[in-house]
């Protein structure tokens, strides 16, 4: 008798996943039917030096690691241009030992893309400002072991908004 009802509870749960409009994130097709996709060097408005590079190479990783084949080579190859900026990298307090000592720090990005077509320059997907934050600790009395958590912060920042905007980019398309 058990064994009767697993078929039956199997095609049901079938039918409800795929009823209700399930899919996996960034599993959608890209906007304006775009297929292949070149992606630039973003542009970094901050005064942190060389981020351009980490946020760049972290969205051409999610697109690596979703869609390969969607990745163009070059410009000549692609029928989207994804460019972007970095548009802010702020740095807070949020907690203190005392009135002048912090002992932990979060980092805020924002993020700004445009998918342009390369037929004709019309934009086909604008993310607005994407935005991700990111708490770090302040090491006492060790300048370079607190810029070095700053950077692994501003690295999984760099992930997540990559994240993001890759499953925004393919999202209900």
């Amino acid at each position: 008798m058990k064994s009767r009802w697993k078929p039956i509870l199997l095609a049901a749960t079938l039918v409800l996943v795929t009823a209700c409009g399930y899919h996996f994130a960034g599993s959608g097709s890209f906007p304006g039917g775009a297929t292949r996709i070149f992606i630039p060097m973003l542009e970094n408005r901050t005064s942190e030096i060389g981020v351009e590079s980490r946020f760049t190479n972290n969205l051409i990783y999610e697109f690596i690691r979703n869609r390969k084949s969607a990745l163009a080579k070059s410009r000549a190859s692609a029928d989207a241009i994804l460019s972007g900026t970095i548009v802010s990298i702020s740095v807070e307090n949020i907690s203190r030992s005392t009135i002048s000592n912090a002992i932990e720090r979060r980092v805020t990005a924002v993020l700004s893309l445009r998918l342009v077509s390369t037929t004709d320059g019309r934009t086909l997907w604008a993310s607005g400002n994407l935005s991700e934050r990111q708490a770090y600790t302040v090491a006492s009395g060790s300048k370079a072991a607190t810029d070095q958590n700053k950077s692994e912060a501003i690295a999984e920042v760099s992930r997540k908004l990559a994240e993001s905007a890759y499953s925004l980019l393919t999202d209900n398309f």
